[in-house]
């Protein structure tokens, strides 16, 4: 990464911060769906989300470019901007892709805010890696439908791969000294090379 993108980063992924303490869950939704920009709800706390980097984007769109098609007639992929509920914890984050298979599931009257994804996949910056890879990770592992946790860097070509086996989480490392290098989702029967990811 050079020092234009190292600057690039720091002036758009500024910290999560609490703008509003005690809200209901509803007050939530009420203030989101009235603003611009993206919160999250942590246990009545509304968060500000950090801003975005350009290769962030990226990352986004070739995920979902390249997996769609594999999942046309069987599933469906979202981007960042659909909500997941994430009811042990009180709290509903907007990762950045999900999978479902079959049925999506949503909060009674709320179509925006999923409750079953199969895979959830975060695209990991300096300023929300610590929050993606710690909390994040629970939230997800909280939630029986889903079935592998996906954490791709965004300044280097390295993916891990979290997947639900015997009862535990395996992890998988996929860099371009794999063989081979290429995230395979068995839990949807999807792939993506790193060739791709990072095009």
């Amino acid at each position: 990464m050079n020092t234009l993108e190292t600057s690039m980063d720091a002036a758009l992924t500024q910290e999560r911060s609490i703008i509003r303490s005690g809200a209901t869950v509803e007050e939530y939704i009420d203030f989101e769906n009235n603003t611009e920009e993206r919160h999250e709800f942590h246990n009545g706390d509304i968060l500000t989300m950090p801003g975005v980097h350009h290769r962030h984007a990226i990352i986004v769109a070739n995920l979902i470019g390249i997996l769609f098609p594999q999942l046309r007639g069987r599933g469906r992929i979202y981007s960042e901007m659909l909500k997941l509920n994430i009811p042990a914890f009180k709290r509903i984050v907007y990762p950045d892709v999900m999978i479902t298979l079959g049925d999506e599931e949503f909060v009674e009257n709320d179509s925006m805010r999923l409750v079953n994804p199969i895979v959830v996949i975060e695209v990991l910056s300096e300023s929300t890696a610590r929050y993606d890879k710690t909390d994040k990770f629970e939230y997800y592992r909280s939630l029986p439908s889903v079935q592998e946790i996906v954490f791709v860097a965004q300044h280097r070509r390295s993916v891990e791969l979290y997947r639900r086996q015997n009862g535990g989480w395996m992890l998988f490392d996929i860099t371009d000294e794999t063989a081979p290098a290429t995230l395979h989702l068995l839990s949807v029967e999807a792939s993506i090379t790193l060739d791709d990811l990072y095009a």
